[in-house]
């Protein structure tokens, strides 16, 4: 009888992990698609606004309100986000996605325009909540990096080609009309893809689902970081990936069109092979911090982040074309890291993956939007120079943060598999 109690649980254990497996073959996938469809139209929105009569300043507003609208759930879901099921989650934000992509395609005006924007906003903040939980939930909590770089790097993988593609989409009508098509098109994808989720993904209720919790909107709640070391990583976190964001949207745009002066082509090159190589180091960083320890993995980030930032300094100084790509495999290494390595230290620290991932999500909105402005600033009134200082500035606080933060990573099984 034992016996047989014994090789039933097996069973069901080895069916468990076969479902799991069947999960990420389609999760993972989802991850890309999601990834481009995210990503579309994203250089396309500020244009079409402008088409649509909003002036400069609006135009930024409505790229902004986006991160805006995402913070805003973040920060007083955290008690409720985190605590949906995935796959619903991922599905209804990925329409919600598709309906502001319809909504900004059909716009007779900018507020119309504005009002799908936020739409989509919530949409973002749904799947970006439930994608990383359903990785961890996926690949198993003794493996929070292995799981947090691999889905970013999906998500990367597929923002990679993005802005290419939606810049292709957008050549194949004349002005406002294949503005328009893109964000359709992105709509189209949107569906695709929660279609996929929706059939494609398993029911995964919350462990303590069932009464234990009761899932609400509340103050930011964030039990086990309000601490001196977890709120140290939480600012690194911000700072970490607020530099990412700082190099992608504000530096390398910068010195591309200004100081070397070239063109929007050479641009998308330069961020796509960047985000490639984000993509690798995401892939491969994540399950090696798993089995050696996260500090000495974001070190290296930031050593490679700083050896970008000056070759990019030198790429200015002498106005080589060269010199610049030269800039983009070290910044990439240093963006994996910073990606996907800073939300695994906040989850370790959390101790479960739902206070680690709210955590992140806020440093996150929070970095890219402070640094991003504090580097746009710094240029108003430096130039490129002054956000390279900046920039560098951060990179060092991170280096040295993250040695008084410490290893965050315990003993578990993803470490003990190499003995």
């Amino acid at each position: 009888m034992t016996a047989e109690l014994t090789r039933g649980a097996s069973d069901d254990h080895r069916d468990d992990d076969q479902g799991s497996v069947a999960a990420i073959k389609v999760f993972y996938p989802l991850s890309v698609a999601a990834g481009l469809t995210l990503g579309l139209t994203a250089p396309l929105t500020a244009v079409l606004a402008v088409e649509l009569g909003a002036d400069p300043f609006a135009a930024s507003a409505s790229v902004a309100s986006l991160t805006a609208v995402v913070l805003l759930l973040d920060l007083f879901g955290t008690r409720l986000l985190p605590f949906l099921e995935p796959r619903r989650a991922i599905t209804v934000g990925m329409l919600l996605w598709a309906v502001g992509s319809f909504g900004s395609a059909v716009a007779p005006s900018f507020v119309i325009m504005a009002a799908a924007r936020l739409v989509q906003g919530v949409g973002l903040a749904l799947y970006a909540s439930a994608g990383p939980q359903l990785a961890i939930r996926l690949t198993g909590s003794h493996r929070v990096g292995t799981a947090i770089g691999r889905f970013q790097a999906a998500m990367t993988l597929g923002s990679a080609v993005a802005p290419l593609s939606g810049g292709a989409v957008s050549t194949l009508g004349a002005g406002t009309f294949g503005l328009r098509l893109a964000f359709a098109v992105c709509g189209g994808l949107a569906v695709v893809c929660a279609a996929v989720a929706w059939f494609g993904l398993p029911t995964l209720r919350h462990p303590k689902a069932g009464g234990a919790i009761r899932p609400r909107w509340s103050l930011p709640r964030l039990p086990g970081l309000a601490r001196p070391r977890p709120v140290l990583a939480l600012c690194l976190g911000a700072i970490g990936q607020g530099a990412r964001g700082a190099v992608a949207l504000m530096a390398v745009p910068l010195i591309a069109a200004e100081v070397l002066g070239l063109g929007g082509g050479w641009l998308g090159i330069f961020l796509t092979a960047m985000y490639a190589v984000e993509v690798a180091a995401m892939a491969f960083g994540g399950g090696y911090s798993d089995r050696n320890g996260r500090r000495t993995m974001i070190i290296a980030g930031t050593v490679f982040g700083l050896t970008g930032v000056v070759v990019l300094a030198v790429a200015v100084h002498t106005a080589a074309a060269a010199v610049f790509f030269a800039a983009l495999v070290p910044l990439g290494l240093a963006g994996g890291c910073m990606l996907s390595l800073l939300p695994a230290v906040l989850v370790d620290l959390a101790g479960t993956p739902e206070v680690g991932l709210s955590a992140t999500r806020i440093s996150r909105d929070l970095g890219f939007t402070g640094c991003t402005l504090a580097a746009g600033a710094m240029i108003t009134v430096a130039g490129a120079a002054g956000a390279l200082v900046l920039i560098a500035i951060m990179f060092a606080v991170v280096a040295a943060g993250i040695m008084i933060v410490g290893e965050t990573r315990s003993p578990g099984p993803a470490s003990r598999s190499r003995s």
